[in-house]
């Protein structure tokens, strides 16, 4: 089953599936496309909506980086047991998603005065005490998101807290509001990487990128 994985060199909307893939041991190619490289292939039609990610899959070429992270949850087995269930997966996906495009408009209009506020002061450390009041609702906090098992609403949320909080020495700068406002989330993201060596070596060797 040969995969891969067209994005452009960044974490953003392509770094959740790429950890899909890591957490499950499933080869691919990570084919990271530069900034460069897209206007020409996007004019020749090379992704359906002319967006990125793009995975060739199962004779596929899926897109749109929600639905290609839900295509291999459900693919490899990582998925709520009933619909309830899945209305909290989906709904903590939808919140990551809000969130990243707070800071992702912030960040490429180049206010980093307010993305620094919103970061530090206002809006993240709100956003923290929702999604670690939604980690503690299951298993005091001290399991997974939804279930007895691991699901998307993990590897999102893994992904959100990690890149952005935690990564190329961002603790430094927001380990105080972490711990302040999360502290069940931390110890959920150092749980998920000492669970998974294969993710945890992916991450000590990927490219750093700037979102």
């Amino acid at each position: 089953m040969a995969i891969t994985l067209h994005y452009f060199d960044l974490y953003a909307r392509g770094e959740t599936s790429r950890i899909i893939l890591h957490y499950n041991g499933t080869e691919f190619t990570d084919h990271r496309i530069s900034f460069e490289e897209w206007p020409n292939l996007r004019d020749n039609g090379f992704s359906e909506f002319s967006e990125l990610p793009q995975m060739e899959i199962d004779n596929l070429k899926l897109v749109q980086s929600h639905c290609i992270s839900r295509y291999l949850c459900q693919k490899f087995g990582y998925v709520p047991k009933n619909h309830i269930d899945e209305y909290y997966v989906e709904s903590i996906c939808d919140l990551k998603e809000d969130i990243y495009r707070h800071f992702a408009n912030l960040t490429f209009s180049g206010n980093f005065e307010q993305l620094e506020e919103d970061m530090q002061e206002t809006a993240m450390p709100w956003w923290l005490r929702k999604i670690e009041a939604r980690l503690v609702r299951n298993q005091n906090g001290d399991g997974w998101f939804v279930g007895s098992n691991p699901t998307r609403a993990d590897f999102e949320i893994f992904q959100l807290i990690y890149d952005y909080l935690i990564c190329n020495e961002k603790e430094n700068t927001y380990k105080m509001m972490l711990e302040t406002n999360a502290p069940k989330v931390k110890a959920f993201v150092k749980r998920f990487l000492e669970g998974s060596p294969r993710v945890a070596g992916y991450l000590s060797t990927r490219p750093v990128c700037f979102f």
